[in-house]
């Protein structure tokens, strides 16, 4: 479970820089994402592609607890915990506020993420 969190935490972290990288670089236009130099030049920024990696290493580094938990459980756990961690990191860094009903989501799901983990040792 230690290794779902950390892979949410670092998939949450690309969250937070990606709405941040977003805010800097502004809407996107059709033109500009069609442009090639115009893609590399942003990706290559370096808040665009640390953002990225986070969403990279987070999705992919899930492949492993795939060998003691299913696909569905881990998908839904990696999920979960990726939503309630940007949340967290979004009110805490960016100070966003939501309304009394997102709190109360995150407390159901977080107890879905307990009582999945709990049917693993089952």
């Amino acid at each position: 479970m230690t290794l779902i969190i950390l892979l949410s935490l670092i998939g949450s972290f690309g969250n937070i820089l990606w709405k941040v990288a977003s805010n800097q670089i502004g809407k996107i236009s059709w033109e500009q994402l069609l442009n090639i130099r115009w893609d590399i030049q942003t990706f290559f920024t370096p808040i665009v592609f640390i953002a990225l990696l986070c969403f990279f290493l987070g999705r992919f580094a899930s492949i492993v607890p795939t060998g003691y938990m299913g696909i569905t459980q881990l998908a839904i756990s990696v999920t979960i915990l990726s939503l309630i961690f940007t949340l967290l990191l979004d009110t805490a860094f960016l100070k966003t506020r939501y309304p009394l009903t997102v709190w109360i989501g995150v407390l159901i799901g977080l107890i879905s993420v307990y009582l999945i983990s709990y049917s693993i040792k089952l």
